[in-house]
């Protein structure tokens, strides 16, 4: 899995493209990125789909934006 969130091709995975590279059921991909919840982070596609990457990877400006704009929808 460590592989296919690290592959250049993408700067973020869904679990289902995991799925496809690693040839792992789905829900063996989401047991294994539970088990490593402290190496992956996840954020939000456009299309509003969870989607993955390794925390090592730098993080994207379209990301950090995204961040920016959850934080700012909050209602306090």
């Amino acid at each position: 899995m460590h592989a296919a969130l690290s592959n250049p091709k993408w700067d973020f995975r869904t679990i289902g493209g995991i799925a496809r590279e690693t040839g792992l059921d789905e829900e063996s991909v989401e047991r294994l990125i539970g088990q490593h919840g402290s190496e992956v982070r996840q954020t939000l596609s456009r299309e509003r789909q969870i989607i993955y990457t390794l925390r090592s990877r730098p993080k994207k400006l379209r990301e950090i934006l995204a961040e920016i704009h959850r934080f700012a929808s909050k209602s306090f």
